[in-house]
């Protein structure tokens, strides 16, 4: 299936319909990717959040405007943003929800990527390769991001000998710059990030993780991508079977959880186009306010 040519459109339709409020100052805040100081060039004033530094707050400028107002530098301002994505065959597969992940996975990044870029943030985009990470430089825009996502697009749901951990690790010994990094993965790449490697990125980085919804095992009509056929009857509804899927489930989140609390990450699950906005916001919010985990 081929991307559909009005992607952006779709995209910027999805924004408008969510409050400009609620998608205008996520970069506000506490990230600890952006080099802090009073000595940096002063840009503008912008209303306190909670996070920021009570330092900068300009009290003559809030009394003239009946609101608490904090000054904002130079450095406070862009963001580079990395977005390392998985890819693989199993992205051919459905979410929980019945919609398919490589879709999900195209739309989550595209309207983070679009909201972030409104925001000043300039983005890339990491994938693995063949041998190596498929890795852009940081820019913002509308071609920029279309480019990454036509790019993107034709090798999702291609598998790769080189994996999600070896494209974080180059990404961390090739780009010496500090960044807001989105990993987003499914529950398979959840279960393989180690603690050390999610430890070695929060040392200067910021990182959120987003996992995609993988559908049952158990259920009416579920397709097995792997061996190309419907699983029968009896084990696509077999309880013991359904139960014990939910129980791994749960101990692979609940265990990564745990480890993005220890490591100051944090993380949310997609299961649909839907939930993407408000769900990614709301993981922001929660980072930016040290809710971890």
């Amino acid at each position: 299936m081929k991307l559909d040519y009005e992607y952006l459109s779709k995209i910027r339709r999805a924004v408008s319909i969510y409050t400009k409020r609620k998608t205008s100052n996520v970069l506000d805040g506490d990230f600890h990717s952006v080099y802090r100081g009073r000595s940096m060039e002063f840009d503008d004033l912008k209303e306190y959040v909670y996070g920021d530094d009570v330092h900068d707050i300009d009290w003559k400028s809030s009394s003239r405007m009946s609101r608490i107002l904090v000054r904002r530098y130079m450095a406070d301002r862009r963001h580079n943003v990395m977005f390392i994505m998985d890819r693989g065959r199993q992205f051919l597969g459905d979410t929980s929800k019945g919609e398919a992940k490589r879709e999900l996975m195209l739309m989550t990044f595209g309207t983070l990527a679009y909201i972030l870029g409104r925001n000043g943030a300039d983005f890339a985009l990491s994938y693995p390769g063949d041998h190596s990470a498929n890795t852009s430089f940081f820019k913002s825009g509308s071609e920029h991001l279309e480019s990454l996502l036509y790019g993107y697009e034709r090798n999702c749901t291609i598998d790769s000998a080189f994996s999600l951990n070896q494209t974080i690790s180059e990404i961390l010994n090739s780009v010496h710059k500090r960044m807001i990094i989105f990993v987003v993965t499914d529950m398979d790449g959840i279960a393989k990030l180690s603690e050390e490697l999610i430890k070695t990125i929060t040392i200067n980085n910021d990182l959120l993780i987003i996992n995609i919804d993988d559908a049952f095992l158990t259920g009416d009509m579920v397709y097995d991508n792997e061996q190309g056929f419907y699983e029968k009857f009896f084990v696509s509804h077999n309880k013991a079977l359904r139960k014990e899927e939910e129980k791994i489930r749960w101990e692979i989140l609940s265990n990564a959880s745990q480890i993005c609390k220890r490591s100051r990450a944090a993380m949310t699950t997609i299961a649909a186009e839907e939930d993407i906005i408000g769900s990614t916001i709301a993981l922001i919010e929660r980072y930016k306010h040290g809710y971890y985990g």
